[in-house]
């Protein structure tokens, strides 16, 4: 049974919403959700799923608010763009993003239905989630407390430690891959979504050297010259993620807009070289002991070497969760030093050269 209002699930004897006393349904009227007009509005995908709008759009995809006939329950429909459907990289891309996303189930990530084909395209479906993104919530924020965004951050953690136990990197932590489920101003769950960048570690050739995946302003420098990935490297955007959400801001950025003379494409190689080799600054969260040890914990997940962050998101929880409480955090423990990250592939010495160049400094040379 569904809640009308907050969109909580209970079980199927429960006849009132304990948290707000709606009455409960067993389906949510799908006319009642608002979506953008599309002209693939009334196609049936698999013979069973029937567009009614569209929700959103990304590089490579589109999502559709869809019905499900066998039921009439709504749900998120991700297909990919038309001019990619005949393309096999990106197809086998696509899947491999629907067998990351199926693989874990956990409360915290996005529950995938169903995957298939449809005339030769692969398409996947979600549950369709109320509520809002995190990004969509700092759009009239700026940023949150500790208070508020603690609780969000560990429900997120949680879901992708149970992904990285599964053997997949997200690749694309950032305010709006945190979905808020519940009314807005009221969220109750945080679900991590998109695995568009998604790696799995038994297919680590789908990503060719060059090609660089993920945001910019939230990518670990491994990611910044296209060395594999592993679950630190979630660790860094995640660090960069409480980094945007308790500051206001972001360490490194593009100054697009700005007046700056730079081309687009060398503004973004500065992020790049930023990322892979400049100390971010401190996000100046205040001088109290809790705003101090929250900085030590953002601080330990950007370090360079991903040897010098966190191991896991399980060790990065328990410090986030134990911050205002008695006892050292790991965030104190030193680290090696210089946290300098040192190139593992032959591609990857070559672009961090490159990145060097950028900044102005000499690749080899003492930070």
């Amino acid at each position: 049974m569904l809640c009308p209002r907050c969109h909580r699930r209970y079980a199927d004897d429960h006849r009132f919403c304990p948290h707000d006393g709606e009455k409960l349904v067993k389906s949510l009227d799908i006319r009642r959700i608002r979506s953008q007009p599309t002209e693939h509005v009334g196609a049936v995908i698999a013979e069973r799923y029937r567009v009614r709008g569209l929700i959103g759009s990304g590089a490579m995809a589109q999502v559709f608010l869809a019905e499900d006939t066998q039921g009439g329950a709504p749900v998120a429909l991700k297909l990919l763009e038309p001019r990619f459907r005949r393309e096999p990289k990106v197809k086998a891309r696509f899947l491999i993003e629907a067998k990351a996303a199926s693989t874990v189930v956990h409360p915290n990530l996005v529950e995938v239905l169903d995957i298939g084909l449809h005339d030769g395209s692969p398409y996947l479906v979600m549950e369709f989630l109320f509520g809002e993104s995190l990004s969509s919530l700092l759009l009239r924020d700026k940023r949150l407390s500790p208070e508020a965004g603690v609780p969000i951050l560990l429900q997120a953690a949680a879901g992708l430690g149970a992904a990285h136990r599964a053997g997949i990197v997200h690749r694309d932590i950032k305010p709006a891959n945190v979905f808020l489920v519940g009314e807005r101003g009221d969220a109750w769950a945080a679900k991590v979504v998109d695995f568009g960048f998604a790696k799995l570690y038994e297919h680590s050739g789908l990503t060719q050297a060059g090609v660089t995946v993920g945001t910019l302003e939230y990518m670990a420098p491994e990611q910044t010259i296209s060395d594999p990935p592993d679950a630190r490297t979630d660790v860094y955007g995640f660090g960069m993620l409480m980094y945007r959400v308790f500051s206001g801001k972001l360490p490194f950025s593009a100054a697009r807009g700005s007046g700056h003379a730079l081309m687009p494409a060398m503004e973004d190689a500065m992020v790049l070289g930023h990322q892979l080799m400049t100390p971010p600054p401190p996000p100046g969260l205040g001088a109290s002991p809790a705003s101090r040890a929250l900085e030590a914990v953002i601080m330990k997940c950007l370090r360079k070497r991903p040897e010098n962050r966190y191991p896991s998101m399980e060790a990065l929880s328990d410090d986030l969760g134990r911050i205002g409480r008695p006892g050292a955090l790991a965030a104190d423990a030193p680290i090696e030093s210089p946290d300098v990250y040192v190139p593992r592939t032959p591609y990857g010495e070559h672009a961090a050269r490159f990145l060097y160049k950028q900044l102005g400094k000499v690749y080899g040379a003492a930070p």
